[in-house]
């Protein structure tokens, strides 16, 4: 008799998802207020905030490539989100460079 491995339901993936959007969700607003009330003061966010930008873009994006397979549009959309995630990731590494050197 063989036994079948389950696979993850597609309600963990949204879940883990949701958490991931709801944890730096609100962290990137208060750093992005307050880098724009005082941006000499608070320069060194731009990079966190970048980086967690990049990093909620590349998961969505590599998520979305996964569940749709058939899907032409949204495997473009899935794309376009991990392009823009890496995106991110590289103006993170170039400001965290410019800022801390």
């Amino acid at each position: 008799m063989y036994i079948q491995e389950k696979k993850r339901g597609p309600r963990n993936g949204a879940m883990i998802l949701n958490v991931l959007h709801v944890a730096p969700g609100p962290l990137i607003v208060v750093l992005g207020v307050q880098t724009f009330l005082d941006p000499e003061d608070h320069m060194f966010f731009f990079p966190v905030i970048f980086l967690l930008g990049g990093a909620l873009n590349l998961t969505d994006g590599v998520c979305l490539c996964r569940r749709c397979i058939r899907e032409k549009k949204s495997r473009r959309a899935g794309w376009l989100l991990t392009a823009v995630g890496i995106f991110l990731l590289l103006i993170s590494g170039l400001s965290a460079l410019s800022i801390w050197r």
